[in-house]
């Protein structure tokens, strides 16, 4: 990529400093990286109460980086396809997961991740990442 890229803990999904940001606490692991029992507030809702499309691609993008993360890989997202199948609701927890698919050349990590809600799935990416420095 040329650029350095730093983590100065203000990103808008995990970010600890961001005081708009979703503050997501993800456990990753070389199986994996997981969220459990995080409830998206209504400020970050699209239709009245249901969570903006937008939010719920951020998750599945942080989640996805975070299972290459669990593996030694540092990433940016290349590529991502959400499917929205049901509608997520904002105040009620849910759980997203995600884990590494395929990794090729070490260049490139294919991922797919998962949200689901009262047991329900209710979406589903699949991500290419880019491995940098």
């Amino acid at each position: 990529m040329g650029e350095v890229i730093r983590d100065d803990n203000y990103c808008f999904a995990c970010g600890e400093k961001n005081p708009i940001g979703l503050k997501l606490t993800i456990h990753a692991d070389e199986n994996g990286a997981y969220i459990k029992d995080y409830v998206v507030k209504k400020e970050y809702q699209g239709y009245q109460d249901i969570v903006h499309g937008g939010i719920i691609s951020t998750i599945l993008d942080e989640l996805q980086v975070y299972a290459a993360g669990g593996r030694g890989y540092k990433t940016v997202t290349a590529k991502i396809e959400v499917r929205f199948l049901k509608p997520v609701k904002v105040g009620i927890p849910i759980e997203a997961r995600a884990r590494v698919v395929n990794i090729k050349k070490e260049v490139w990590i294919e991922t797919e991740g998962e949200i689901i809600q009262e047991g329900i799935k209710k979406a589903k990416a699949y991500a290419l990442l880019r491995v940098v420095d």
